[in-house]
């Protein structure tokens, strides 16, 4: 059984012929489900868990980037399949899912193609794609192994997926996490950096004041943050263009 929730934004008149094509097309390829629209203000967490209780075994994120994290974070079991069917404007995960925009995804979520791909979590808050810290003075203690302290200020991003522009060299089932550094070099050229990538599973980083980080996209303050990788603890549907 599939549940298609809808975004907020996608009630906007500009959308109704498309979804009326992506319904139809969806019926055609018997793979037609509730359909669930999230409004404004309210989290779906309740909306979709009930709709797993009753027996979907199918949800999937009509929308963007955004849309499939709300999905991802009421989705906590390992036996539920996620998908993006991706609607409007878009971020960077469509192209790495191997996801095509509108009518054309119908296809490849009916091709049903599920890979069991790892998350990361941070503070207790699991994401998918990226954490990202603005330049800031920290400390990376990883296990018992080594502490790094950098000598000025850094921008770090945590990846389970590969930007766009470098897929390939992180991989979201390869059961471990990419610390990526990021030192502003001294040279009369602007935009020059020095980039460092750091394999883990787990990694504390500690900052010397209260920082926001942003997790796929959403907003977390604090000083000291715990990661780590979980392993396959997500089904999702990927097309054959997948970047990974």
């Amino acid at each position: 059984m599939y549940c298609y929730v809808y975004d907020e934004a996608l009630q906007d008149r500009r959308f109704e012929r498309e979804l009326a094509q992506i319904e139809t097309r969806l019926t055609d390829l018997g793979i037609a489900g509730k359909i669930a629209r999230l409004a404004l203000f309210r989290e779906p967490i309740d909306l979709i868990r009930d709709e797993i209780r009753g027996g979907v075994t199918t949800v999937v994120a009509v929308g963007n980037d955004m849309t499939l994290r709300r999905v991802i974070d009421a989705v906590q079991d390992r036996k539920t399949v996620v998908a993006l069917l991706p609607v409007g404007p878009q971020g960077g995960m469509a192209e790495l899912l191997g996801m095509p925009t509108g009518v054309a995804a119908c296809d490849v979520l009916s091709a049903r193609n599920v890979e069991e791909l790892d998350v990361g979590e941070v503070n207790g808050k699991r994401f998918v794609q990226s954490v990202h810290i603005d330049g800031t003075d920290f400390s990376i203690h990883h296990g018992k192994q080594y502490v790094i302290t950098p000598l000025r200020k850094a921008s770090i991003e945590v990846r389970n997926f590969a930007a766009p522009d470098d897929a390939g060299m992180i991989s979201p089932v390869d059961g471990r996490l990419s610390l990526i550094i990021r030192l502003p070099k001294f040279s009369l050229f602007k935009g020059k950096t020095d980039v460092g990538v750091i394999p883990f599973q787990e990694m504390f980083i500690a900052c010397e004041k209260s920082i926001t980080a942003t997790v796929d996209g959403d907003q977390l303050q604090g000083k000291d943050f715990s990661f780590r990788v979980i392993p396959k603890a997500l089904r999702l549907v990927t097309g054959k263009s997948r970047k990974f």
